[in-house]
C-alpha cells in the first residue's frame, strides 16, 4: 500500500509537487442530511488498496436511529503522478455489516472514478440500510494494482472510534491509521434516518 501526503492549500496553486499536492477544501459538508466521518479536509490519498470501506453506525448521528434509507452516495478520489492509475473504472458498493466486516450487499454500481471531484451515485429508489452499513469502494473488478485511489482526511473523527478499513482479501479489515491516529475516507451517505418505535414513543413523551 503506498501513501502520499497532501497539504491543504492557503491559496489555489499552479503546480503540483510530486510528494506535496496543495489542493483547495472540499465544499458541501457537513449538512443535516448527509452522514460523514471525514472532516472536509483533505490530507492522504492511498494506492494500492483493493477494497476501501466506510463502515456507518447510523446512531452516531441520530441516537436510537434503527435504519437509513440512502437515497444516493458521493465518492471522492484523487489521482497523483507518483500513484498512477491503471484504470479510473470501480464498483462503489453499498453492505450491511457491523464493525468486523461487510456482509450482505445491497447495491453495487459501476462508476467512472473522478479526480479530485464528486462521484455521486443515485439511487432510483432509496436503498435501505440496517444500522450499521458500510460504503465500498472495490477496485478488484477492473483494476491489477488496487486503483484508483480513495481521498482522505488527516485526523480522528468525532466519535472516537475507527470507521475508515482497507482490505486485500475481503476477510481482514485493517483501520487506516498511517501515523499516531485513525483517517477517514470522504465517502459520504445522503438519505433519512428512521428511529425505533420505542425512541419515538419517549419523544411524543416529552411534549405530553
Amino acid at each position: 500500500m503506498k501513501k502520499v501526503l497532501i497539504v491543504l492549500a492557503l491559496a489555489a496553486a499552479a503546480s503540483f509537487a510530486l510528494d506535496n499536492v496543495r489542493v483547495e477544501g472540499l465544499p458541501g459538508t457537513g449538512t443535516d442530511d448527509l452522514l460523514q466521518y471525514d472532516d472536509g479536509t483533505p490530507h492522504w490519498i492511498y494506492g494500492g488498496v483493493a477494497y476501501v470501506g466506510c463502515w456507518f453506525d447510523i446512531t452516531d448521528f441520530m441516537p436510537g436511529a434503527s435504519s437509513f434509507e440512502c437515497d444516493w452516495t458521493e465518492w471522492w478520489f484523487y489521482h497523483h503522478s507518483s500513484l498512477p492509475w491503471d484504470t479510473d473504472q470501480i464498483s462503489l458498493e453499498l453492505w450491511n455489516g457491523d464493525v468486523a466486516m461487510p456482509v450482505s450487499q445491497l447495491a453495487a454500481d459501476d462508476a467512472t472514478a473522478l479526480h479530485f471531484a464528486p462521484v455521486i451515485i443515485n439511487y432510483s429508489t432509496p436503498v435501505t440500510c440496517e444500522a450499521d452499513f458500510w460504503m465500498v469502494s472495490n477496485t478488484t473488478m477492473y483494476s491489477s494494482t488496487g486503483y484508483p485511489s480513495a481521498l482522505y482526511d488527516e485526523f480522528s473523527n468525532f466519535t472516537g472510534e475507527v470507521h475508515t478499513f482497507g482490505s486485500q482479501d475481503w476477510i481482514l479489515w485493517d483501520p487506516f491509521i498511517p501515523v499516531s491516529e485513525d483517517i477517514d475516507v470522504f465517502f459520504r451517505a445522503e438519505g433519512s434516518l428512521a428511529l425505533e418505535s420505542e425512541s419515538w414513543g419517549a419523544i411524543k413523551g416529552l411534549y405530553r
